[in-house]
């Protein structure tokens, strides 16, 4: 059965990753290179460390797609110091899981604003060894349907708005070929 990953340019991101594992169930952060990777990607990218078993997370490097649409560059901040508590223990879940089962995970997330507005981020969490055990991950994020002129999406994961959010996630086994954009298997 094939998996597919909804947004082209995290499918080009989770095909570089990919190619990077060399037979191995992970790739070692030393087998990422930025200057390999598609240049479409870099700006989308996030290189993120998991410390502890919650785990508390900390980005160390952040595109620049995704600085100008949280209108801010959080490059060596931690992720409790940037959102709310919903929001913050969602991610965290996620790195969570593929940390623990050693896969990607592709996840879609819609913040029902009002009635008629919907802002929707697609992320994708790919587990990296180092230092010899999954205590990094390569992530990416897109943003399909943003419907604001303003750029800060700090204030939308601060809030409280656990009644409008919907998310979608699934485990990818890398063992199995994934392609996009198509309707996506849940796991």
């Amino acid at each position: 059965m094939t998996a597919h990953i909804a947004d082209p340019l995290l499918l080009q991101l989770y095909n570089y990753w990919n190619g990077r594992r060399n037979g191995r169930p992970v790739p070692d952060r030393r087998d990422i290179d930025p200057i390999d990777m598609p240049r479409a990607v870099l700006p989308h990218l996030l290189l993120v460390e998991l410390h502890g078993p919650i785990p508390r997370v900390r980005y160390r490097l952040v595109g620049t797609a995704i600085c100008a649409r949280y209108g801010s560059d959080f490059t060596g901040y931690w992720l409790d110091e940037l959102s709310g508590p919903q929001y913050r223990q969602r991610l965290e879940e996620m790195y969570r899981r593929m940390r623990d089962t050693g896969r990607p995970i592709y996840t879609e997330s819609e913040f029902r604003i009002d009635p008629e507005t919907t802002a929707i981020t697609c992320r994708l969490y790919l587990p990296l060894y180092h230092q010899g055990s999954i205590n990094m991950a390569l992530a990416g994020q897109t943003f399909p349907a943003y419907p604001f002129d303003e750029r800060a999406f700090f204030g939308m994961i601060r809030s409280d708005f656990n009644d409008r959010l919907v998310h979608r996630d699934w485990i990818i086994d890398p063992d199995v070929a994934v392609s996009g954009p198509s309707t996506l298997i849940a796991a």
